[in-house]
């Protein structure tokens, strides 16, 4: 299992705003690349099974980079 925390600023480490949803939004896009994860307010819970390989790794990655660019851009 493993989180990852969503901050507007990596320096400061400074939150969103509650109202803006960012990690049920990263979530919500997560979801259009076939990956179904929850959010803990804007910490992202990832939890794989223990016979996950290499492959099914690289596309939780890959949904979650794209998700993330879709909704923080970048």
């Amino acid at each position: 299992m493993c989180g990852i925390e969503l901050v507007a600023d990596r320096g400061t480490k400074s939150g969103f705003a509650p109202a803006e949803r960012v990690g049920h939004r990263v979530c919500l896009a997560m979801r259009r690349h076939g990956i179904y994860i929850r959010p803990l307010g804007d910490v992202i819970v990832i939890v794989l099974p223990l016979t996950v390989g290499d492959d099914e790794m690289r596309r939780v990655a890959d949904a979650l980079a794209k998700a993330l660019h879709e909704v923080l851009g970048g």
